[in-house]
């Protein structure tokens, strides 16, 4: 799990980031992030229903997926603001393949 300094608590930074970020793909999520010029790297999540109706799964992907973030945040640089998008594709995917994709979209930043 991220560290609370690392998650975005706000509904009014969620939507800003949103609103105003720029979206990468990859095969099993997007990611909209938006740069800001202070020190702080922060990431939300969005696991809709539409992914899978068991919350189990859900929550599942989502500790996967904070934990790929959590292992690639020394590579991010400061003032980065990010919302994973997760795509029906990441049922059933290992955690190494959610990392991997993490990674390449990290890369592209």
């Amino acid at each position: 799990m991220l560290k609370r300094i690392n998650r975005i608590g706000t509904k009014k930074e969620f939507e800003e980031v949103k609103e105003k970020g720029r979206v990468y793909q990859a095969p099993l999520l997007a990611m909209v992030v938006l740069k800001k010029e202070d020190e702080e790297k922060k990431f939300g999540l969005v696991v809709s229903k539409r992914i899978s109706k068991k919350a189990i799964i859900r929550n599942k992907i989502r500790r996967a997926v904070y934990e790929a973030i959590r292992g690639q945040l020394g590579k991010i640089s400061s003032g980065v603001r990010g919302i994973v998008l997760v795509r029906t594709a990441i049922v059933g995917r290992e955690a190494e393949e959610i990392e991997r994709e993490i990674g390449e979209i990290i890369k592209k930043l």
